[in-house]
Parts: structure tokens; C-alpha cells; sequence
């Protein structure tokens, strides 16, 4: 197993320890440091775990499925966690979740009819996915709610132009509209 996936998969573990300081804070505030120092730790093992897979021509094709997966589950976790605190509104929850179910699904079709594997991350995906994650950072740390409202929003506009975007990609893929 190569380094960079031994770096993703730390941080899909990270996820349930995050997950348990996040919803142990009310009772122990301290906690609230720790929590924020895991998942940004988490989304730094990200960095790295690219880093490491450039740096020693060592991609792979469970690296190529395991680091998005990692990315999804972390981010969808934290979306979860904030709707279930009220911190954001459902429908961003829904927003976050649906495109990354359309990613999934999406996949799976092609996998099917196809029999490729090939994941292939998009621009706009990867905007979306950043902006996910400094949404998140931003609402786990107390800052003015004016500045979260807005980077939230934006957040929201990259999610569904990302959605778009998979979906047209994988309709062209598919020979469903003209390339």
C-alpha cells in the first residue's frame, strides 16, 4: 500500500474521532478546540496525501476512488453535524448531500454500462469541494455570521454548478447528448 493511501485512509479515521468531539462540545466545551484541530488536520491529510502520490509517481487506482470517498464522507459528516445543530439550514445539508449522491450514482451507472472505472475529477468539482470544506471551517469557528452567510452561499452556487456539470459530462460520456 503506498503512503498516500495510508495518509487517506488516516483521514477517514479521523472522521468518527471528529464526529465524537464535535457533538461532545456542548457537554465539555474545551473540546471545541480539538474538535476544529481534527478536522482541520483532516483536510490537511488531503494535501498530503496528493502531495505524497505526485512526489513519489505513486497514483493509484484505489487511491483514485478511496481519496474522493474521503473527501465525500468527511464533509458529509460535518454537513450533518451542523444541520443537526441548526448551524445551517437542511436545504444546504440536501444541497451538499444530492450532488455528491449524483456523483455516486452517476459513477455507478457508468460503471455499469461501461465497465470503466476511470473517476475523472472535474474543475468545478474541485472548487466546490474546496469551498465545501472552508464553509465548514468557517461554521465551526465563531466568526461573524455576515462572512459565513456569504462564503456558504458561494459554497452553495459551486455545489450545484458542480452538479451540472457531472451530470453533463456523464450524459456526454454516455453518448446521451452530442459531444
Amino acid at each position: 500500500m503506498t503512503l498516500a493511501n495510508r495518509i487517506t485512509i488516516i483521514r477517514i479515521a479521523l472522521i468518527p474521532i471528529f464526529v465524537i468531539l464535535f457533538l461532545q462540545q456542548g457537554k465539555y466545551p474545551v473540546l471545541a478546540n480539538w474538535t476544529l484541530a481534527v478536522f482541520a488536520f483532516a483536510i490537511f491529510t488531503d494535501f498530503l496525501d496528493g502531495l505524497a502520490a505526485r512526489l513519489k509517481k505513486q497514483k493509484t487506482q484505489l487511491g483514485s476512488f478511496l481519496d474522493p470517498l474521503a473527501d465525500k464522507l468527511l464533509l458529509l459528516a460535518t454537513f450533518i453535524l451542523l444541520a443537526y445543530t441548526g448551524r445551517i439550514e437542511l436545504w444546504i445539508f440536501v444541497t451538499v448531500f444530492s450532488r455528491d449522491l449524483l456523483i455516486v450514482l452517476g459513477w455507478t451507472i457508468l460503471y455499469i454500462l461501461t465497465s470503466s472505472s476511470t473517476i475523472e475529477p472535474r474543475i468545478l468539482g474541485k472548487i466546490s469541494t474546496f469551498l465545501q470544506m472552508i464553509s465548514a471551517i468557517t461554521l465551526l469557528f465563531p466568526i461573524p455570521e455576515v462572512f459565513a452567510y456569504w462564503i456558504v452561499r458561494v459554497m452553495v452556487f459551486f455545489t450545484i454548478t458542480s452538479a451540472m456539470d457531472y451530470l453533463w459530462s456523464g450524459s456526454k460520456r454516455l453518448d446521451l447528448i452530442p459531444k
